[in-house]
C-alpha cells in the first residue's frame, strides 16, 4: 500500500470542497406575499427574529439580508430574490446556507425550486434551511424531504390561484369589476363600499367619444385632448374607443365571451359606443384602413391623385424589394416609385427654403406684421374666450344629460348640440384669427424662420411620425400629384411659410426662384391667417 503513495497526486475525490467546512456564513431571505402585509409588518419581523435566533444557536454568522418586502413566489424573477442569488455567485465559497422562515418563503415554483436548490448545492455549495422545517440535505433522504415540501408549496399555490380565479369570475358575472379599472376611472370607498367612478380624465375621454361619434379623425381627437392637457398615443386612443367598459359593460377572458352589465359608473351611452365603433369600421376620413407606418412611404395618404382626388397608398413589390405609391381608386393606374417621389418632395421643400442670413431681417419684418395685426385684438380676445367657456360648459351639460343620464331625447339633444357646436366653431374661428394660444410670438416666429432654412434636411432625417407632422404643418390640405407632367401642386400652404417666402423676395432673396415656386405651388394661398399658423408652430413641431 505504501508503494502507491507516489500516485496520490493523481487521485480523484468525490468531494467538491466548494465551501470550506469552517465557513458557516449565511444569508437571510424574508418576504411576504402582499403589499398590505409588508405595510403592516404582519410577518417580516417574526421571520427575521426567528431566523436570527436559529443562526445564533447554531453559530452561523449572518453575512447579508435580502427580501424584507413583498414579493410573489410564483416565479423566481423577484428583484430581491435575484439580488440574493447574484450575491451568492459573487461570493462563491464564502456562503454556506440560505436561511428562510419556511420553504414557501423561498419559492412556490415546485420543480423550478427543486432545480434551483440542486444548482445552489452543486455549483456553489449552498444549502437552503427552512428554520421551522429543518431538513438535512447532506443526504438523499433530506433532499427528498425538502423536494416534497417544494412540491406541496407549488400545489398549495395552485389551489389558491384556482380559488382566486373562481372568486374573480363570480364577481365579474355579477357585474363587479375587481381588477384595475381603465384610464378615466378611480376606485373610491363610500360608506365602506368599493365603487368605480369617473374622474376628471374620464370627462375628457367622454369628449373624445363624442368627437369621434361626430366623424372626427383620431389625429384631430388626439390634438384636442392634448390641448386640454391629456396626452395619449394613437394606439392607446384606439384601445379606449374599443373598450365597452366605458359604456357600462364588462368583458373579460374569464367570462368566456360573455358580456355582462357592470355596476360601475358608465362614461357614455351604449348607443354612442356603437356609433363610434361603426365610424371606426367604415374608416371615415381618408377611407384608408389602418396600416403599419413605414419609413419608405411617408407621403401615403398625404398625396392625392390629380385625376380623381383619391389619396395614395404605399405598397411593396417583393420581387424587386422596392416600394411604390399608387392611387387607391380601382382602375386609376396612377403609381410612382416611392424613392423618386420622396426625392421630388425633398426638392420641393428645398425650393421654399430660405438662406440663414435672412433670418434676422425677416424676423424684424414679421414681428412688425404681428404687432400690427394684434393692436386691437386683446380686449376682443378675452371676450371671445369667456363666450367659448360658456358654450363649452353648456355642451358638457347636455352631453352628460343625454349620453350618461338619458334625461334628454335624441331630437332635443341634436337640436341644441348642433346649435352650440356652430357657436363654438364660430368663436374658435374668430379666436384663431387673433392668434389664440401664442404666449411668445417672437419665439414662434424665430422657430418658423429657423425651420424654413432647413425644411428638406429636417424632413429627410426624421422618422415617419415627425415627417408626417412637418408635411401637414407646411401643407395643411396635403399635396396633389399630376402624373402627366410628374409635378406637385397644392391648394394651401401654411400662411407663415407663405409670408416668409414673400418677404424673402422683398429682401432680395430670389436666387432659388422661391417666389415663382411658391406661386406655382399655391396659386390661391390666402395671405391672412398668420396667427393660427404661428399657433401650430408655438405648440411644438
Amino acid at each position: 500500500m505504501s508503494q502507491l503513495t507516489e500516485f496520490s497526486s493523481f487521485a480523484k475525490s468525490s468531494q467538491k470542497n466548494i465551501v470550506n467546512p469552517s465557513v458557516r456564513n449565511v444569508v437571510v431571505y424574508t418576504r411576504v406575499s402582499g403589499k398590505e402585509q409588508a405595510d403592516k409588518n404582519l410577518s417580516l419581523e417574526t421571520q427575521k427574529k426567528t431566523i436570527e435566533e436559529f443562526a445564533g444557536r447554531n453559530q452561523m454568522p449572518i453575512a447579508a439580508y435580502f427580501g424584507g418586502t413583498y414579493e410573489s413566489a410564483k416565479t423566481d424573477g423577484r428583484k430581491e430574490f435575484l439580488r440574493m442569488l447574484t450575491y451568492i455567485k459573487q461570493h462563491k465559497g464564502k456562503i454556506s446556507h440560505i436561511l428562510v422562515y419556511i420553504l414557501d418563503r423561498f419559492s412556490r415554483t415546485g420543480g423550478g425550486a427543486i432545480k434551483l436548490a440542486e444548482e445552489l448545492r452543486d455549483k456553489y455549495g449552498v444549502d437552503i434551511i427552512a428554520v421551522t422545517q429543518p431538513a438535512d440535505t447532506s443526504n438523499p433522504g433530506g433532499v427528498l424531504q425538502q423536494s416534497i415540501q417544494f412540491v406541496f408549496s407549488k400545489y398549495d399555490n395552485e389551489l389558491r390561484k384556482q380559488r382566486t380565479i373562481a372568486g374573480m369570475k363570480g364577481q365579474f358575472e355579477k357585474g363587479i369589476w375587481v381588477a384595475m379599472p381603465p384610464i378615466g376611472y378611480d376606485i373610491i370607498r363610500r360608506e365602506g363600499v368599493r365603487k368605480i367612478v369617473v374622474n376628471d380624465t374620464g370627462k375628457k375621454i367622454r369628449k373624445a367619444f363624442v368627437w369621434k361619434g361626430e366623424g372626427m379623425s383620431n389625429q384631430e381627437v388626439l390634438e384636442r385632448l392634448s390641448a386640454m392637457g391629456l396626452k395619449i398615443y394613437k394606439q392607446k386612443l384606439t384601445k379606449i374607443l374599443k373598450n365597452p367598459f366605458y359604456c357600462g359593460l364588462i368583458v373579460h377572458g374569464m367570462l368566456n365571451g360573455k358580456v355582462v352589465e357592470g355596476t360601475h359608473e358608465k362614461l357614455i351611452s351604449k348607443e354612442l359606443f356603437l356609433k363610434v365603433n361603426e365610424v371606426s369600421r367604415t374608416n371615415r376620413g381618408y377611407g384608408v384602413p389602418h396600416q403599419m407606418e413605414r419609413d419608405e412611404v411617408p407621403l401615403k395618404i398625404f398625396i392625392k391623385c390629380d385625376d380623381c382626388g383619391t389619396p395614395f397608398t404605399g405598397y411593396l413589390v417583393k420581387a424587386k424589394n422596392l416600394w411604390y405609391y399608387k392611387c387607391r381608386k380601382s382602375g386609376c393606374k396612377c403609381n410612382r416609385s416611392a424613392k423618386e417621389l420622396n426625392a421630388q418632395f425633398v426638392e420641393m421643400l428645398n425650393a421654399i427654403s430660405i438662406k440663414s442670413e435672412l433670418i434676422e431681417p425677416l424676423k424684424v419684418q414679421m414681428n412688425l406684421i404681428w404687432k400690427e395685426l394684434n393692436k386691437e385684438n386683446e380686449s376682443d380676445l378675452k371676450a371671445y374666450q369667456l363666450q367659448l367657456a360658456e358654450v363649452e360648459k353648456k355642451m358638457e351639460s347636455i352631453e352628460e344629460r343625454y349620453y350618461v343620464n338619458n334625461e334628454m331625447t335624441k331630437e332635443i339633444f341634436e337640436k341644441f348640440h348642433l346649435k352650440l357646436q356652430q357657436q363654438r366653431n364660430e368663436i374658435n374661428h374668430l379666436i384663431g384669427k387673433m392668434g389664440n394660444g401664442i404666449s411668445n410670438p417672437e419665439s414662434a416666429i424665430e422657430k418658423a424662420l429657423q425651420l424654413s432654412t432647413e425644411l428638406a434636411t429636417v424632413w429627410a432625417s426624421s422618422d415617419y411620425s415627425r415627417k408626417e407632422k412637418l408635411q401637414k404643418l407646411i401643407f395643411p390640405e396635403g399635396i396633389i400629384y399630376n402624373r402627366e407632367n410628374r409635378s406637385f401642386r397644392t391648394t394651401k400652404i401654411n400662411s407663415v411659410f407663405s409670408l416668409i417666402a414673400s418677404l424673402s423676395s422683398i429682401t432680395g432673396e430670389n436666387e432659388k426662384g422661391q417666389n415663382e415656386v411658391n406661386s406655382s405651388l399655391s396659386p390661391s394661398v390666402p395671405q391672412a391667417g398668420l396667427e393660427p399658423a404661428l399657433t401650430l408652430l408655438s405648440t411644438g413641431f
